[in-house]
């Protein structure tokens, strides 16, 4: 399939990416950088916790207890919800019940803990966690966990972000992607992955429901590239049959589905369908190209989308029911697959300002900033995470497409893929 693209000039940016930028404008984008950091506790910033090495509490668990103890650290890590202490400065003594616990080894120099996170391997398929409020000398969560290692390590560390946030972390979600011209699923931090489609052709932009129960994604195996989705199981549940171009699909939190398709005629216009690909009817009216349309996952009243309608690509907006078409944000140079966090605050996007250097960019909705995310690479297709807290994305920084994380600032990222991986979508 031919994959619409602009080249054009770079255009006078409305927004922070302007160059060279204004003592203001470094200020406002400094001011964006302190709000995200509200949402990703920075060095300093957040609580303590320590996470002792889970003891193991039975004979032939030890490659249990080892490949527990670095998911768990790993999760919490990247979760960012809390400052880790360094394993160094723990005491000395091991910790696997309550009745071991001295609250003084950690409450004092030099742990300093604020929240402490301990447990056992009972077996190579269970366990039990506990975390303790340090200074209060109280327990908050006892945990029965059940699984391979991996699996209890994920189910521990999305209790402790539930307890300390109110929020449920993203440990146990899943990642569908594109590889060897099929989707697989992933374990949110890379592992476990399996292939999910085998349709024997080409499958492109994999798209999730929110609660993980629905894929819609292209597929070429009715000789035309068409809308397939399926469910959780991977039967099919229904599909366009359209002789046009049709590409980007996007679940709506109710289970309708909305892409861009030439179907009737020569340019790409918006389309939303039943849950099963039925019923299209058409949102645009513009004959430009219309691509890339994406839910408010917050409100399922509103599409984000990119048009070249204006003479360069921008995002725009328009409601489910093809009112209220509006440019959103623009940049000049060439947009691209512009991606709503679930609680609606922050589109995070492609942008290319110049020079074929794609980046990963954040817009605040509200205020219209704009952050840049990436630089290391060509970086494309930005997925959010459950908690509208970290983006995933494919990036060709190490000679060829992976799949990465990061932070919502931009921090942290690590590489989820290692064989090849493009087109991310991340769901519970």
């Amino acid at each position: 399939m031919k994959r619409i693209w602009w080249i054009l000039p770079v255009a006078v940016a409305a927004v922070l990416l302007s160059l060279p930028k204004t003592t203001a404008q470094q200020g406002q984008q400094e001011d964006l950088r302190k709000q995200i950091g509200t949402i990703i506790v920075t060095p300093g910033s957040g609580p303590a916790l320590a996470v002792a090495d889970f003891q193991p509490r039975a004979t032939g668990v030890d490659a249990s207890v080892t490949t527990f103890n670095e998911v768990l650290w790993n999760d919490l890590k990247f979760a960012g919800v809390a400052n880790l202490v360094g394993k160094s400065l723990y005491p000395k003594t091991k910790l696997a019940d309550p009745a071991s616990l001295k609250y003084e080894e950690w409450a004092n120099d030099p742990v300093k803990s604020d929240y402490l996170a301990f447990g056992g391997i009972t077996s190579a398929t269970s366990a039990q966690g506990f975390l303790y409020d340090v200074k209060t000398q109280s327990q908050l969560l006892t945990a029965s966990l059940s699984g391979d290692a991996r699996e209890m390590a994920h189910q521990f560390a999305d209790q402790i972000v539930k307890l300390l946030t109110g929020q449920d972390g993203i440990a146990t979600s899943k990642i569908a992607y594109i590889a060897n011209r099929e989707v697989f699923m992933m374990d949110y931090d890379g592992y476990g992955a399996r292939q999910f489609t085998r349709d024997g052709s080409i499958a492109l932009f994999p798209a999730l429901s929110l609660d993980g129960r629905r894929l819609a994604y292209v597929s070429y195996r009715s000789g035309h590239p068409n809308v397939v989705i399926r469910s959780e199981d991977g039967l099919i549940i229904g599909s366009t049959q359209f002789k046009g171009t049709t590409t980007s699909p996007s679940v709506s939190p109710d289970g309708r589905i909305v892409f861009a398709s030439s179907k009737d005629g020569d340019s790409m216009e918006l389309y939303v369908a039943n849950e099963d690909g039925s019923n299209a009817k058409r949102l645009t009216r513009t004959r430009s190209v219309n691509i890339s349309p994406r839910w408010n996952p917050k409100t399922g009243r509103e599409i984000a989308f990119v048009s070249d309608r204006g003479g360069s690509p921008q995002i725009y907006l328009i409601g489910a029911d093809g009112t209220n078409e509006r440019p959103l944000l623009s940049l000049g140079g060439q947009m691209d697959s512009p991606a709503w966090s679930p609680d609606g605050r922050f589109i995070a996007f492609t942008w290319d300002g110049g020079g074929g250097s794609f980046n990963i960019c954040l817009a605040d909705i509200a205020s219209g900033q704009v952050l840049k995310l990436t630089r290391e690479g060509r970086n494309e297709n930005p997925a959010w995470s459950p908690d509208s807290r970290h983006i995933a994305f494919q990036s060709n920084r190490t000679g060829r497409w992976e799949i990465w994380a990061m932070h919502i600032d931009g921090s942290e990222p690590r590489q989820l893929t290692r064989t090849g991986g493009r087109s991310p979508s991340w769901s519970r």
